[in-house]
């Protein structure tokens, strides 16, 4: 069924720089807060993005449309460069079936959000499930400039004893946001929620770590180099090559250092779907049969890597000679 083409239904600005876009289908599978999908451009190429379709009290939606707010990356490598030029009412798009590696959890416990520019997309769901539920909640929501921030008036609609907080760096003499400043507003048990640039989320979980809150994040790309080490078990082995074996037809592949999982199984005509390349977008997941997992994406939890049952097949590798796919 998936990827399904959906006409897109409109196109306006949300804020400058990130573009509102509506995307009509019949039968559109539902979604929780914190999903994305990927669109297929017509250009070749496929990015990931949030759905901010309004959501309700359980976290659900069940839509006759879906909902995106474009950023535009200053690196755009022809992906949100193309969306904010080529978009127009009428054309059609592909869209995959929505994914979540960002899911909010059904508890009560007190929640922070925590957004950054184009990372307020994830978060704004989060907003108003639990709004509806009577979830407390906090938001933090930095941007360069008021100017480049969506949803404000929505946000300040609902705050309620500064439960908003909004940092514009132009608006404070170009200092970024102090994260030290957020341990006072989080509370031993309580949930933290972050996406946005890298160098915000890095600096959330350096720094708040040990603040009894459980931290959840949605990456836009890869660690640099000098962060990716750890995102991977620390014990694992520098990588190397190692067999990969499809358990579906016996075929073994090997796998040498430098190649991925991925471009192995492409080199022999085997496709799987991948957005990003880089472990941040969660569409080339393959269930693992056996063989231990050089876990080095930004998607699996801790718990969903120590099951060792599911890997992203274009940066994780394996931990030892053999590694055996459900394919």
């Amino acid at each position: 069924m998936f990827p399904v083409v959906t006409q897109v239904e409109s196109v306006h600005p949300l804020a400058e720089g990130i573009l509102g876009l509506r995307l009509a289908a019949s039968g559109l599978p539902p979604f929780e807060a914190g999903a994305h999908v990927d669109l297929h451009l017509g250009n070749g190429l496929a990015r990931s993005y949030s759905l901010i379709n309004p959501l309700d009290a359980e976290g659900g939606a069940c839509p006759a449309h879906y909902d995106l707010a474009i950023g535009l990356a200053a690196d755009s490598r022809g992906g949100s460069a193309w969306l904010h030029k080529a978009l127009w009412p009428g054309m059609t798009l592909a869209v995959s079936a929505p994914r979540n590696h960002f899911a909010l959890d059904d508890s009560m416990r007190p929640v922070l959000l925590v957004a950054g520019g184009i990372g307020v997309t994830p978060i704004r769901a989060m907003v108003q499930v639990c709004e509806r539920r009577g979830r407390p909640w906090r938001l933090v929501y930095a941007a360069r400039s008021r100017r480049h921030a969506a949803f404000v008036d929505e946000f300040l609609a609902l705050d309620r004893d500064g439960r908003v907080q909004l940092h514009f760096d132009d608006e404070q003499g170009g200092r970024p946001l102090d994260i030290d400043a957020l341990r006072g507003g989080i509370g031993p048990g309580s949930e933290l929620y972050c996406c946005g640039p890298g160098a915000l989320m890095t600096a959330v979980r350096e720094r708040l770590s040990d603040s009894g809150a459980t931290l959840h994040f949605e990456w836009f790309a890869a660690a640099p180099k000098d962060d990716a080490t750890a995102a991977a078990d620390p014990a694992a082995p520098a990588p190397e090559g190692f067999e990969l074996v499809l358990a579906r037809s016996g075929q073994r592949l090997p796998v040498p250092a430098g190649t991925s999982v991925l471009d192995a199984l492409e080199s022999v005509g085997i496709v799987v779907a991948s957005v990003c390349k880089e472990g941040v977008c969660g569409t080339c997941e393959c269930r693992v049969v056996s063989g231990a997992i050089d876990h080095r994406c930004r998607v699996l939890t801790p718990d969903e890597r120590a099951r060792q049952d599911t890997m992203m097949v274009c940066v994780s590798r394996a931990a030892g000679p053999e590694l055996v796919l459900d394919l």
